[in-house]
């Protein structure tokens, strides 16, 4: 049985918050998708299994401090499924017109890599690339 948290951040410096925070707790993480959308960052995080009640709690209370639960959308939906099923993240985006930022284990140096070059090619930096 997995166990997953699906949140929505404002920018990418809380979403490389949350990334420090999984790799620090060494959870028995399945995956870590994140996406980029014009105005929010969402990280959707799958367990191996379930964790004890405090640490889920810990987990929960933490994500809920840095941004907000997230009902993904149907393309959101299916692109993760996506993703899941095995597909590329350049597949799933150009099927499915979804930002894959990085999916797998929680590496920062991939957001950091998108936010540059987003960053490089706008000549500015937006609010949810901060």
């Amino acid at each position: 049985m997995y166990i997953e948290y699906i949140y929505s951040f404002t920018n990418a410096s809380g979403t490389l918050r949350v990334m420090d925070f999984l790799r620090a707790r060494q959870l028995p993480l399945e995956s870590v998708a994140v996406l980029n959308t014009i105005d929010r960052w969402i990280v959707h995080v799958k367990l191996k299994y379930p964790l004890p009640i405090k640490l889920s709690k810990d987990i929960r209370a933490f994500f809920n401090e840095m941004g907000i639960s997230y009902k993904p959308s149907k393309a959101i939906t299916i692109a993760l499924q996506r993703l899941k099923a095995g597909e590329s993240p350049t597949e799933v985006m150009n099927r499915y017109q979804v930002v894959v930022v990085a999916y797998g284990q929680p590496r920062k140096e991939e957001i950091e890599i998108f936010r540059e070059a987003i960053v490089a090619r706008l000549g500015y930096c937006p609010q949810n690339m901060a």
